[in-house]
């Protein structure tokens, strides 16, 4: 019906209609994606316990804002009147909820402050070698928007009042914050720009064929627009958070697999010259393959993280939307465009990879010279003649590249992997050289009014803060505040040792307490991933392993197919650990890196075995498994290996945006499905399967009974 004479036509106008609907609400997803950790952590982690019980009685959720001033050779009198005078101003911005965060700033506990500044006339510590001074404020992040607002208009200000020669900088948690907003805003349109000109540069080269290589384009993009558009209503709605990388991963993913997936459907075409029986014959694989994203992607449903928790469902719509695409969109266009879609190749006269070869040139005894083998014969030769030792090489390199997982490493917490200078990382270097790195991003304990002198007074001699300053909680006479002000960087693995220290000796003093800030919030997410982790990986291999089994009709294929996802894993997550830390000295490593490249790499390193490993059962039916096995990687060889090109692509743009945390993602990713391409589906899995022959399909035969 859909590649009817009317079909073909209504099938292009709806989706044409929704992807118009899904391009309005990408022009504002990055209005309703979320910001901040604390977003996404669970409710019963102690830095969202914390942010609660300040946030229950000042009815706001309070972002630090810290403002630093700074003249090389001292500020002048002038300098510091004015200030005084910008922290006035400040106040009557109508910036959303802007009230002082830390109190002890405006001059109660001058004795302590004094240790690392002076306090000026009302406006807040002032180095103590005279350099720079600093306005600390905070923002409430409950309204949408309003941290990335409220630095902007702060920005803006300090613009239009700027004095020669003193520096103003917006750092801090918000202004942090606000810069990686704007940084993943920028980064969104490099990453689309880049995907759709890989990704179409990439599809010529394959096809050599300009209108083929649009249509999976168009397809593609259609589907991401609706997928996008599904992700809004679902954000608007209050039913999902998702976060600027989450939208990212849903470009690349849908690019890359749905341009899979037109490829093995253009492919058949070609191949078999019949739309409707190439859409028969390969709807089984893609439909497992598709499947077995979506199943991988749900699992994540069950991690604590949210970031992680949405992140699956939206992916796995992503992919559903693609699917359906793959076998309504895509073979309309083809339906409607036939044979010129082919232009300027004649399919007539080119069957495609591994079709009949014509108007060769003939000999003078009258027969056609033997062709020469291409890439995949020559593979499939190497198979058969020496698979035991290319499964002996492929596995001993594999081992070797996974002992990089041994390289000792820090991970990457907020307000760290942005490539670029920005304002509040400008900020935040000038904020160290003349104050403690710490007091830009102090930590909150919550307690009982009656412990806080006690507690501060004891915490003060830990060797990682620098100092405990009391606080009160506005509308709580009950309770109090202890920031806690660390010596060292608050962003990185330094903070999460102290943050470790101080909740051990804050728990032990005063029972009850609650730790939070930034660094906490770092440490929680770190440690709220490793759990989900854990739970993650052998859940994502069940399921996996059960849709293998019942496509295959097999055990033995499915349980060699997973140990070699998993081998190919591991070798590519040890070559990125030591290339990140050891050849390019990155600071850290992304904290979720291991748990988002393995659900990336599975999933879809699963897909091309399906791709490889259902066409040899359709092979071994008629020629038995291992002559079915070498036929099936000479013929799927060329399409999965340009499949693997464009998803290896598609992931590498990543590596085009100045976020770490994205960059080592698609690297990581881009290597991983390259290394699964060429060396394990080319040569391990159909050496293994050679090897084992009818075996390999056990309990079950490849051939039907007679």
């Amino acid at each position: 019906m859909i590649t009817g004479p009317r079909g073909r036509w209504v099938a292009v106008a709806i989706w044409l209609l929704v992807g118009a609907g899904g391009l309005l609400a990408h022009s504002h997803i990055d209005d309703v994606t979320a910001a901040g950790q604390s977003s996404f952590l669970p409710a019963d982690s102690e830095s969202t316990r914390a942010l609660d019980a300040i946030s229950a009685t000042s009815g706001s959720e309070e972002v630090p804002v810290v403002i630093v001033f700074e003249r090389p050779g001292g500020l002048s009198r002038a300098d510091l009147k004015a200030i005084g005078r910008d922290g006035d101003r400040l106040g009557h911005l109508g910036l959303t909820g802007a009230t002082p965060i830390v109190d002890p700033f405006s001059g109660e506990y001058n004795s302590e402050l004094a240790k690392v500044a002076r306090v000026g006339n009302g406006i807040g510590p002032v180095s103590r070698d005279g350099e720079a001074a600093l306005l600390v404020l905070a923002i409430d992040a409950e309204d949408r928007g309003a941290v990335v607002d409220g630095v902007e208009t702060i920005r803006h200000y300090l613009r239009a009042h700027e004095r020669p020669g003193l520096h103003a900088y917006v750092t801090g948690p918000g202004g942090i914050a606000a810069d990686l907003e704007a940084v993943a805003e920028d980064a969104g349109r490099t990453l689309l720009i880049a995907t759709l000109g890989l990704v179409l540069l990439l599809l010529l080269i394959v096809y050599r064929a300009p209108i083929l290589a649009l249509l999976p384009l168009l397809v593609v993009g259609l589907a991401y627009l609706v997928a996008i558009g599904i992700a809004y209503l679902l954000i608007e709605a209050d039913a999902i958070v998702v976060n600027a990388e989450g939208t990212m991963l849903l470009l690349v993913l849908v690019f890359g697999a749905g341009t899979d997936y037109s490829l093995l459907l253009v492919h058949r075409y070609r191949e078999e010259g019949s739309l409707t029986a190439a859409v028969r014959e390969t709807r089984p694989a893609i439909l497992a393959s598709g499947g077995t994203v979506i199943a991988a992607m749900l699992v994540l449903l069950v991690a604590n993280l949210e970031s992680t928790h949405w992140l699956g469902p939206v992916l796995a719509i992503g992919i559903a939307v693609m699917l359906l695409a793959a076998f309504t969109l895509l073979p309309a266009l083809l339906a409607i465009l036939g044979d010129r879609a082919f232009w300027p190749t004649n399919p007539a006269l080119v069957a495609g990879e591994g079709g009949p070869r014509r108007n060769l040139p003939v000999r003078d005894g009258g027969d056609p010279p033997p062709p020469r083998p291409n890439l995949w014969e020559r593979a499939a030769d190497l198979v058969a003649r020496h698979s035991r030792p290319l499964i002996a090489l492929v596995a001993g390199l594999l081992i070797v590249l996974s002992l990089g997982n041994l390289t000792k490493h820090e991970s990457l917490g907020f307000g760290q992997g942005v490539t670029k200078p920005t304002n509040s990382s400008r900020g935040t270097e000038a904020l160290e050289r003349h104050f403690p790195a710490g007091l830009g991003s102090p930590l909150t304990t919550v307690m009982k009014l009656e412990d806080a002198p006690f507690a501060a007074h004891l915490l003060a001699k830990l060797q990682s803060v620098e100092l405990a300053l009391p606080s009160i909680i506005p509308g709580d006479p009950g309770h109090a505040a202890v920031v806690l002000v660390l010596r060292g960087d608050p962003y990185g693995d330094e903070a999460e040792a102290a943050v470790k220290e101080i909740r051990e000796e804050l728990h032990t003093l005063v029972p009850g307490a609650l730790l939070g800030g930034v660094p906490v919030e770092n440490l929680d997410v770190e440690e709220t991933n490793a759990r989900d982790t854990k739970l993650i990986v052998p859940l994502v291999l069940l399921v996996i392993g059960l849709i293998l089994i019942g496509v295959l009709r097999a055990l033995v294929a499915p349980a060699y197919l997973i140990a070699t996802v998993l081998a190919s894993f591991a070798a590519t997550l040890g070559l990125a650990t030591f290339a990140f830390t050891e050849v390019f000295g990155m600071g850290g490593l992304a904290f979720n890196l291991e748990l988002m490249s393995f659900i990336f790499l599975v999933a879809l390193g699963v897909d091309y075995n399906i791709f490889l490993m259902t066409r040899a059962r359709e092979e071994a039916a008629v020629r038995g498994t291992r002559e079915g096995i070498l036929t099936a990687l000479t013929s799927t060889g060329g399409v999965i290996t340009g499949a693997g090109l464009i998803l290896a692509g598609t992931f590498a743009t990543l590596t085009l945006l100045p976020l770490e945390e994205l960059v080592q993602i698609g690297a990581t990713v881009a290597v991983g499905v390259l290394l699964d391409t060429f060396l394990v589906r080319a040569l391990l899995i159909p050496a293994i399967t050679y090897r084992l022959g009818d075996r390999a399909w056990w309990p079950g035969s490849p051939r039907p009974p007679q």
